[in-house]
């Protein structure tokens, strides 16, 4: 017996599927509709905002969109290089309340009114 016929039959891999679960159409289009993970899926979250629940949503990342050629990247770019994952965002959000801001607004901005009594700095040459 062939070592073919030993496993079954195995379908032949076409041109644009290169993952082991995708080799056919069907496959492909059931690989598609599942729903992206979220945050809560993989550990237990408490109150978190939407953008923590799918990280998968952050855009703008160098990884995603580098137009910068290797050569003039420095190491600094290496911190923002990637875009978050479901590991590295919080796991508890605790927003802080806008109470200072909101008496901000309806007072205003605190102004000094006082007498300036300093000596003009010279100018400079």
């Amino acid at each position: 017996m062939s070592d073919q016929a030993k496993s079954g039959p195995q379908k032949e891999m076409q041109a644009g599927f290169c993952s082991a679960t995708c080799v056919d159409r069907e496959s492909l289009r059931n690989e598609i509709k599942k729903p992206e993970p979220k945050t809560s899926d993989y550990f237990v979250t408490c109150n978190l905002p939407k953008r923590f629940e799918h990280p998968h949503w952050f855009n703008g990342y160098g990884s995603q969109t580098d137009k910068q050629h290797p050569f003039y990247r420095t190491s600094a770019s290496v911190y923002g290089w990637y875009p978050p994952v479901y590991f590295s965002v919080p796991l508890v959000f605790y927003p802080k309340s806008q109470q200072f801001t909101s008496a901000l607004a309806q007072a205003g901005m605190y102004r000094n009114y006082s007498l300036n009594t300093a000596m003009d700095p010279p100018p400079l040459k």
